[in-house]
């Protein structure tokens, strides 16, 4: 298949359910628009997110009354039958279960929005540990969603699952074998026109900065990175705390040297998955699943990522000299890439892990960063 390359308007990409006429929408009918939007968005991440915590009830309690859960396991309707599927199947968590072996992946979501319905398609990348215990790809597939407003809150009315890789038709015979994510009628409805749209906007403006994040680290942007940070801004990632944007950039400057001129990232690059915001006036909190990948010198691939990092909100720690953990390992240094001295097409998944952030919206930058 020969892929073309066309360069596509973010605006696109955010609103692709936006009708041709959205100028002639009231500001009301934009706002609930957004609104929509955002909460399938949000149901989404909470799919994986109680999926992965074994949080069966909060996982059934996202489908509508009458909603379909269809997949390898069979088809299921309703809450509590779709509950009762996992338990069967993936067994009852034990009290105080903490998931150290699997995750969901959640990406690509195209969501078209049509009065109190919606049609989704999403894809998933399944993570689980090795014998080794190193994070692993095992199944990547696409969710195939019908979603209703039920009650003001968005529901899924209809959740097919393909396996892409493997394949999996789920139409063929099955293998032998906390709550809902809130919509506008939580509280939202009691807001003003301006102020739905003012926190829709903050939550678009939010995921943006995290998608910049990554964009200018990988584009050795570090003044753009460091722009994206509150005067006060900190970053953390375990012991290491850096204060404000002359610290961070400093630290990223020392970390990977000047970028030279004309710089082309040739070995690495960041997927950032899973965002989820939460907005409270003028400060929010953002939470986001995110993968590098690099190059590797003169060695045949490796699927397996190098590290697994854990993220927490923490605003304040003990400054540290040493370097950030998460430097590239030794094989897969830029300059190395850049002099062409023989690295492989080869890519390695090195690190794997989640990231919390603080913003502010005073400023719209990030208040606290920690990985």
């Amino acid at each position: 298949m020969k892929l073309a390359s066309k360069i596509v308007p973010i605006a696109a990409l955010l609103f692709a359910a936006a009708p041709a006429t959205a100028q002639d929408l009231t500001l009301e009918q934009r706002v609930e628009r957004i609104e929509a939007e955002s909460a399938i968005r949000r149901v989404l991440i909470e799919y994986g997110k109680f999926l992965d915590a074994k949080d069966y009830r909060a996982y059934a309690g996202l489908f509508a009354k009458d909603g379909v859960w269809q997949g390898g396991f069979g088809t299921f309707t309703g809450p509590t039958a779709i509950e009762k599927m996992l338990v069967d199947n993936m067994g009852a968590p034990e009290p105080g279960f903490v998931n150290k072996a699997n995750y969901h992946m959640l990406t690509n979501p195209v969501i078209t929005i049509a009065g109190d319905t919606a049609e989704v398609e999403s894809k998933y990348l399944f993570w689980t540990a090795s014998t080794d215990n190193r994070p692993t790809p095992l199944l990547a597939g696409r969710y195939v969603d019908k979603f209703v407003r039920e009650g003001g809150q968005w529901k899924i009315a209809r959740r097919t699952t393909w396996g892409q890789i493997p394949f999996r038709d789920p139409n063929e015979p099955p293998a032998a074998g906390g709550g809902p994510a809130a919509g506008p009628a939580t509280g939202s409805l009691a807001l003003s026109t301006e102020q739905r749209l003012r926190k829709a906007e903050d939550t678009l403006a939010i995921q943006r900065v995290v998608t910049n994040y990554a964009a200018r680290l990988d584009a050795r942007d570090f003044d753009g990175y460091a722009a994206l940070f509150a005067k006060d801004g900190t970053w953390q990632t375990g012991n290491t705390v850096r204060h404000g944007p002359d610290e961070i950039k400093a630290m990223l400057t020392g970390l990977f040297g000047p970028t030279p001129a004309g710089f082309v990232n040739a070995s690495d690059y960041h997927l950032v998955s899973n965002i989820a915001v939460d907005v409270d006036g003028d400060h929010a909190t953002a939470r986001s699943r995110h993968l590098m990948v690099t190059a590797r010198r003169g060695r045949p691939p490796d699927p397996h990522p190098r590290r697994l990092v854990r993220g927490r909100i923490r605003a304040r720690g003990r400054p540290m000299e040493d370097p950030p953990p998460h430097r590239p390992p030794a094989d897969a240094d830029r300059r190395g890439v850049a002099e062409g001295d023989g690295f492989t097409a080869a890519l390695l998944i090195w690190l794997n892990g989640e990231a919390a952030i603080g913003w502010n919206a005073d400023d719209g930058v990030i208040d606290n960063f920690e990985s």
